[in-house]
């Protein structure tokens, strides 16, 4: 059975975000670019959209969440929230993978391959198949320099933020992250993907971190 009224959140890149989707419409919508200030500025942002939307918590049936790859700092935030809505409110969590979104958001292209930044000269890289007007995963997520993926690369490639590092390859479609994305799929897939008691869930970070080692600053994910 399908969860009726969404509360979605974004926040695996430069861009926070929170929609509210009800029956697979969008009630309301708040988001902006907000380069390392998701923990500052979604707290609030949650609680326009669900006044923009004519909402509470209590009426909402699940959170849905960017789940990664894509930021270690704020796929951590996203998915902090998002637990401590549902704990709060015995809510399940939807985890929506991040580029299987920014595919959908992209319905009427329909790209097969994806390339989202993550720092220095690595991307994160995924193909996808399409069936019924949904991108379905074909291959999982991974990590690598870009030089890696240079000859997969074709007009069927979406990308975002990686303009400054594909500078020898063919013109890609854009992509945005967003929340409205998540919460559509979560609307549609959340048979599928939603998580009762998600006390183990973790973000999909894909690209390995030494949590035993203080990070260089060139290191960190933007």
């Amino acid at each position: 059975m399908k969860s009726k009224l969404i509360l979605s959140i974004e926040s695996s890149s430069t861009i926070c975000g929170v929609a509210v989707i009800e029956k697979g419409d969008i009630l309301s919508l708040v988001e902006k670019s907000a380069y390392r200030k998701h923990a500052e500025i979604l707290p609030g942002f949650i609680q326009i959209a669900l006044e923009q939307s004519k909402k509470t918590v209590g009426d909402l049936d699940a959170i849905a969440v960017s789940i990664g790859p894509g930021s270690f700092t704020g796929l951590r935030i996203g998915l902090g929230m998002a637990k401590g809505l549902a704990y709060s409110h015995n809510l399940p969590i939807i985890p929506v993978p991040t580029m299987t979104s920014m595919a959908f958001g992209l319905h009427t292209a329909k790209p097969t391959k994806g390339l989202s930044y993550s720092h220095g000269k690595r991307i994160f890289y995924q193909e996808f198949n399409w069936e019924n007007g949904f991108p379905i995963s074909k291959t999982k997520p991974e990590v690598g320099d870009i030089d890696d993926f240079l000859e997969k690369i074709d007009s069927s490639t979406f990308q975002w933020n990686c303009e400054s590092i594909l500078t020898k390859s063919p013109q890609l479609i854009e992509a945005t992250p967003s929340a409205k994305n998540v919460g559509f799929l979560a609307y549609h897939e959340g048979d599928n993907w939603l998580i009762e008691k998600p006390y183990d869930l973790v973000p999909e970070y894909i690209a390995p971190f030494e949590m035993n080692k203080k990070p260089k600053l060139s290191d960190t994910v933007k």
